[in-house]
Formats: C-alpha cells, structure tokens, sequence
C-alpha cells in the first residue's frame, strides 16, 4: 500500500488540549507537533504498517496504526487512554488480543479469568488470578493490571463471563501507556 493516507489525532490532558507535542511515524521524516487545540495531523502515511510514536514529557508512546487513521490520546493522571477509528469504523483498541463475551461463553466457564486463561495464548490462570508476564518487580507479583469501564484495580476475580461486553488482554510493549503498573501485562475489561 502506497503512503497516500493521511492521520489525524488530538492530546488531551485531563480533558484539556495539550499543544506542542512532538508527534512522529517510525521510520520516517514525517514529523509533527500537536497545535494550541492539542490536534495533529501528518500526510503521507501507510496506515495498513506505519507505527506512530508520540513524545510526551514522562512517556514515549509506540502505536501500531493496525489501519486507523484517526486517534485520540488522552492522560488522566498515571494513565493513558488511546482511541483508534478510523473514516469508516470505530473501535477502542489498545493492540492486545480482544476476546468478545460470545466467544467466553463457548468454554462453558462463567468465571471471567478462567475463562479468559482459555481464550488468550500465553495466559495462565493460577490463584484466582490471570498471569501473562511471570513475576514483575512493582508488587513482586505475577498480578496484573485491570482495567474495568476504566477503573484501575489488582482484582477482577468476583467477574463473571456474563457481566462483561469485551476483554482485551495487552502483552509486550504496548502496556507502556500504563506506565510500571503495567508491567505484569493489562486485562481491559468492558462491562455489559
């Protein structure tokens, strides 16, 4: 695919614009700042395999474009929430695995993890808990982070497969937007 489209994006800080943040693709001399309105906008992309990097003052955000060409990032506090849409469809992705409930409904287990643990590769369910990295060195454990309708927590074990819409499961280098709490991967979990 030729380098004919172009992104759109906008930074906001607590609902707040955020403007001359350094916004770049990989690879590339394609390179922008975020305006007074906190929007961006860079021509010339390869949205089906640009990656875009974005340079905020305590991070550095690595996005897959994975074909969406309009992204919103937004900072509350310790976190960063990425939408990724593109002119033709909307979804929320963070680049992990997305199981929906209908697929969790088919192992037959109504506890979410475990469940989970069926559906994801690499993931493990051990002492009521997901494990997805091992040991992290935050907390000494193999907890990771959860994500629920947006509140943080180290515990989604009372869920049930019938309270949840979709589980996103977030491995390697895409959990840097949480920062150390991600360190033990992140589960977000969108409820019905």
């Amino acid at each position: 695919m030729a380098r004919n489209e172009t992104i759109e994006g906008k930074i906001l800080d607590n609902k707040k614009p955020v403007s001359a943040i350094p916004v770049n693709l990989s690879n590339s001399d394609n390179k922008t700042f975020t305006n007074k309105k906190g929007n961006f906008s860079i021509r010339n992309v390869d949205i089906a395999k640009d990656t875009l990097i974005v340079f905020l003052e305590s991070d550095t955000l690595i996005i897959p474009l994975n074909g969406t060409d309009i992204i919103t990032i937004q900072l509350q506090g310790d976190t960063t929430f990425i939408q990724q849409s593109n002119r033709k469809q909307t979804h929320a992705s963070y680049g992990g695995t997305v199981v929906t409930r209908e697929s969790l409904e088919q192992t037959g287990e109504t506890n979410l993890l475990r469940a989970v643990a069926m559906r994801v590769a690499g993931v493990e369910y051990r002492n009521g808990n997901l494990v997805i990295r091992g040991i992290g060195s935050i907390k000494l454990t193999s907890d990771p982070l959860y994500v629920i309708n947006g509140v943080q927590t180290y515990d989604a074990s009372y869920l049930t497969v019938l309270e949840v819409e979709s589980v996103e499961v977030i491995k390697d280098t895409n959990t840097s937007m949480f920062g150390v709490k991600g360190a033990n991967g992140v589960v977000i979990i969108n409820l019905r």
